[in-house]
């Protein structure tokens, strides 16, 4: 399992949110060889009706970051996943091209 941390700027982080984030990054495990090394820093804020989400996936290796801001808090981590998946998935092929020349 990933190692985790959860921050809310503005906002109460209930179990629901923390267990909505984990259960859908979580997913992304399946794409790193040693996933208890990989951190993950998750920070959700509220500025007026926007509700931000902001992860950062850290190993040795790389960093990868995604922002999304979204009238549903929900929504926008749904969002945000999608586009750290996409970033994962790009890079892991770049690197694997890299290492069969």
């Amino acid at each position: 399992m990933m190692n985790y941390t959860i921050r809310g700027e503005n906002l109460e982080v209930t179990d629901s949110i923390k267990d909505y984030v984990i259960t859908k990054v979580d997913r992304m495990e399946k794409y790193f060889d040693e996933p208890s090394k990989v951190n993950v820093k998750v920070i959700l804020s509220v500025r007026g009706r926007e509700q931000k989400v902001e992860i950062t996936l850290s190993n040795i290796n790389f960093d990868l970051r995604a922002e999304v801001s979204h009238s549903d808090l929900y929504a926008a981590i749904d969002l945000v996943t999608d586009k750290l998946e996409r970033q994962i998935r790009k890079n892991k092929t770049r690197l694997n091209r890299s290492t069969k020349e």
